[in-house]
């Protein structure tokens, strides 16, 4: 037994004896009463002729009664887990059961005390105590049923024997209860080796328990910390009650505004912006539907104490119930630099085409200008013809039929206008207008197609995609018209809600790609190749189709070429930003999907598939 089990044992042991002291305090304090109540009873008085006086039994249970309690009573209170107390509690017992019976004049029924008091003293779960009192009550009837049988035995001249019939039945009985003593020992044993093991796995629970408290403290200070310092914003969002229940103390700081204002009623209504309010609170409906993954993000505006709008990017991650989990981003900065990086991208773009365009607008303003040119000299001659045949005309009136004069005159005027070549004149002088006027179309279309191309809108709106295909071919023309041919299958298609601006961007960058991939397969030789566009409904989506027959895209880089900064041109001719660029405009703005199928030594073609209609929480450019 382990030195816990043996405390937990002796703890228990000492439980054991203290209560059943207590019963025996009791039952001393009984038994005195009952002594003192028979000894009145049946024998008050003894008799001397006519005088009485207080029988001995009377005084032996008062006086006898209260010495035997005394010892027992001073040692159950002072020492009540002792050996001695109990082996001294059952001397005595078995002192009042010789006490009762004598009092009893030795009746039969009066040594059952015997059995019962046997039976008590097994309470202490210690079979010495047994043995002890069984020496007792043995001398006890030993003595007495020698030197005063009829106060044993209730005759005076008992059989020899009665004494060991007395001892066989109260060793049968002493038997039984030692054998319940050991077993109540065994038990003792086993509550106290189970007790010990209880503690020790409580012990050990509890030092589990500190430790993974500990834990959780550093951990709850690390997640703080974390959170306190860290660019996310964690939240709790109730989604019956609308409102917060939990946000980092970041957003306070980030919307200006004090921490309890976070938690109240109508704060996100009142915080987001109002034109992605309905966006936003359409994705949270899909999210929880499960119809939106926890890696979509959600972009939106929100409107600070200051009036000031900051760009937020939101991420929701689990919901239990009507209790959604998330994080939110500020990505004012970013969405800035992204800004900055289209403007740089639409700026390398139109720095690329400046040369081709203005090439592009020289051609007709060149030819215009030869044609206006023809043109003034045509009319400053026929001007100077219609001048001299109506001074010839004049001349002529004023000779009153000098025929001769006149004859000379319009000698002159025919002169003049063999001069001029006057059916020259007439056949080319239409020409060289409609010439001019046909230059000055071919401006005005490019020039249309630079400001559509380069009118960038913020927010989504409806439009034509051929028109857009065509303007962007217009200033993208010069790119392409040296090295390949246009094969265009522009079906009509309703229009598109996109932000136009950047379509066109994704368009021109696909086409440039196409042209130099190209001119990469041609150069050096008299062949053309060939760029294919096609438009097509398929669904709730338009498909555009950009082919072209260059070299293809080598199996080793097709995983990359989606990347940003990764690019196959040589240094200085390509940023490796317009494949990337497409991408995020194409699939994270507008929910749509650029793919490509390739095969080497035959070309490329990049499939574009862009939603009719805006998904549930579009991203917009400001967004």
């Amino acid at each position: 037994m382990t030195a816990l089990q043996r405390q937990i044992h002796d703890q228990m042991h000492d439980r054991v004896c203290r209560h059943t002291g207590r019963i025996f305090f009791w039952l001393f304090l009984v038994q005195w009463s009952f002594a003192i109540f028979i000894a009145v009873v049946r024998t008050p008085w003894t008799w001397n002729g006519v005088e009485r006086s207080l029988h001995p039994h009377v005084l032996m249970a008062v006086l006898l009664g209260g010495t035997l309690c005394m010892l027992p009573f001073a040692l159950i209170h002072r020492y009540p887990a002792r050996a001695i107390t109990r082996h001294v509690v059952a001397a005595v017992q078995m002192l009042w059961s010789a006490l009762l019976i004598m009092l009893m004049d030795g009746r039969i029924e009066a040594h059952f005390h015997v059995f019962g008091s046997l039976a008590f003293l097994a309470f202490y779960r210690d079979w010495k105590v047994i043995i002890t009192a069984t020496v007792v009550v043995a001398s006890d009837h030993l003595i007495r049923g020698l030197a005063w049988p009829d106060s044993v035995y209730g005759v005076a001249n008992p059989e020899w024997w009665r004494f060991l019939e007395h001892a066989a039945w109260i060793s049968f009985e002493d038997v039984i209860l030692v054998i319940g003593c050991l077993r109540g020992t065994r038990e003792l044993a086993k509550a106290a080796r189970r007790e010990a093991s209880l503690q020790q796995t409580a012990t050990t629970i509890q030092r589990e328990v500190e430790i993974r408290t500990q834990q959780l403290a550093e951990n709850a200070e690390r997640y703080r910390t974390l959170i306190e310092n860290t660019e996310a914003i964690p939240f709790e969002y109730d989604i019956a009650a609308r409102r917060l229940l939990y946000i980092a103390p970041k957003a306070a700081r980030l919307l200006g505004c004090e921490p309890s204002e976070l938690l109240a009623d109508g704060f996100l209504e009142r915080t987001v912006h109002p034109v992605d309010r309905e966006p936003a609170s359409a994705a949270l409906a899909a999210f929880v539907r499960g119809e939106r993954a926890s890696s979509e993000a959600i972009d939106h505006r929100m409107i600070t104490r200051q009036q000031r709008t900051i760009h937020v990017r939101t991420f929701l991650s689990t919901c239990y119930g009507s209790r959604l989990h998330g994080i939110s981003l500020d990505v004012t900065r970013q969405t800035l630099l992204e800004n900055d990086l289209r403007q740089a991208q639409k700026l390398e773009s139109v720095g690329r085409l400046a040369a081709g365009v203005a090439h592009e607008i020289n051609t007709p303003i060149q030819f215009v200008s030869d044609s206006l040119q023809f043109t003034r000299e045509a009319v400053t001659d026929l001007l100077q013809s219609m001048s001299a045949q109506n001074t010839a005309l004049a001349a002529s009136r004023a000779a009153n039929g000098r025929a001769p004069s006149a004859a000379g005159g319009a000698d002159t005027a025919t002169d003049d206008a063999d001069e001029i070549d006057l059916p020259y004149l007439t056949a080319e002088l239409p020409r060289a207008l409609d010439r001019a006027l046909d230059g000055t179309r071919r401006v005005t279309a490019i020039v249309r197609a630079m400001k559509i191309f380069a009118h960038d809108k913020r927010e989504m709106a409806e439009i034509d995609l051929r028109e857009a295909i065509e303007s962007t071919l217009a200033i993208a023309r010069h790119e392409y018209k040296y090295v390949a041919d246009l094969e265009l299958h522009l079906e009509a298609v309703p229009r598109v809600t996109c932000l136009g601006g950047e379509i066109n961007q994704v368009i021109l960058n696909i086409i440039i790609n196409a042209a130099h991939a190209i001119e990469d397969v041609v150069a050096g030789s008299e062949r053309r190749g060939k760029i294919g566009i096609a438009l097509r409904q398929v669904d709730s989506a338009v498909v555009l189709s950009i082919s072209d027959t260059g070299a293809g895209i080598p199996e080793h880089v097709r995983e990359h070429i989606f990347e940003q900064f990764f690019t196959t041109k040589p240094v200085g001719k390509g940023s490796g930003q317009g494949l990337a660029l497409c991408r995020s405009v194409i699939v994270d703005k507008h929910r749509g999907a650029l793919t490509f199928e390739s095969q080497p030594g035959v070309g490329t073609t990049f499939h574009v598939q862009i939603p009719i209609r805006p998904q549930a929480t579009p991203k917009n450019a400001a967004a």
